[in-house]
């Protein structure tokens, strides 16, 4: 009886592998379909790796793609719809961190480290409905045809590459949990892009109550009359 129960339990887990595999050969196909190169997820990892040397550099290079991203007229395009992103913003209740992201509008990438926290889970809620197919499609031609335009330069090319590697790594992902959208440093630039380069007004901040009037000193008691000095 025990021998069966492990014999179910054998074939239950190899046919849950090979669903996996299927399904990921699946997710290869339509890749290639796409971009005319078959990828996994650890071929990506790799090319990052092989290219950039190691993830620190990789990283340098995604902070020189945001430069690009305001200046580059191709890249000028790849943003959100504004009404779409501001929908899962509250201008009361977010107030802190959008004064710090508007305060640092100049510098694409840049919000303060206590907000870490508060934009990945504005990330997960505000990049499902933005970062579409088509949206994920368009970026991928870009990127492939400034591959193309920046071939004799090598800084921004480099920066080209990290962000084709960034669609890259989101389309040969088996599942959305393989690739968090929140995760993925490119779609956070274009989140950034969008709203600095559309400001809200925000609402001003709440008056403080006004201080409490200091109490006046009580006046001094007159010092008692000595008593005279005998005649």
């Amino acid at each position: 009886m025990a021998q069966k129960k492990d014999a179910k339990a054998v074939a239950r887990k190899r046919a849950t592998k090979q669903l996996k595999k299927r399904t990921k050969d699946n997710e290869r196909r339509k890749t290639f379909a796409r971009t005319g190169v078959a990828l996994s997820e650890n071929a990506v990892q790799h090319q990052m790796i092989s290219q950039f040397g190691s993830p620190q550099n990789f990283i340098k290079n995604v902070f020189a793609l945001g430069e690009m991203m305001k200046t580059e007229a191709d890249l000028k395009t790849l943003r959100y719809a504004p009404e779409q992103v501001y929908a899962h913003l509250d201008l009361t209740a977010d107030r802190a961190a959008l004064a710090d992201v508007y305060e640092k509008k100049d510098d694409l990438p840049a919000y303060a480290e206590e907000f870490i926290d508060f934009w990945h889970e504005k990330r997960k809620a505000i990049l499902k409905d933005t970062v579409t197919d088509e949206f994920v499609e368009r970026c991928d031609k870009l990127f492939k045809k400034l591959l193309l335009v920046k071939k004799g330069f090598k800084k921004e090319y480099r920066a080209v590459l990290a962000g084709r590697l960034l669609v890259q790594s989101h389309q040969v992902a088996a599942t959305p949990a393989d690739a968090p959208l929140e995760d993925n440093n490119l779609w956070e630039l274009i989140l950034l892009a969008t709203i600095k380069e559309n400001l809200r007004e925000l609402p001003p901040l709440p008056a403080e109550p006004p201080a409490p009037a200091a109490e006046s000193a009580p006046a001094a008691e007159p010092a008692p009359e000595l008593p005279g000095e005998p005649v």
